[in-house]
């Protein structure tokens, strides 16, 4: 199973989160995508987000 972490800088208690997801590393595949930095025009950036998207299983958003 592929679980996607979704680091958008939304929500307080991200790094409880992103520890609870590392321990999922092993016997899951652990894809990470940042959000935080991406400009609203950069396409090529939001397009590589969009697939990792749309090829996890899981997605967690912090």
């Amino acid at each position: 199973m592929t679980i996607l972490e979704l680091t958008t800088g939304l929500f307080p208690d991200a790094a409880r989160v992103d520890e609870a997801v590392e321990t999922l590393r092993g016997t899951h595949t652990v894809e990470r995508a940042d959000t935080t930095g991406l400009a609203p025009d950069d396409s090529d950036g939001w397009a590589k987000v969009v697939r990792a998207i749309l090829s996890a299983d899981h997605i967690v958003t912090l």
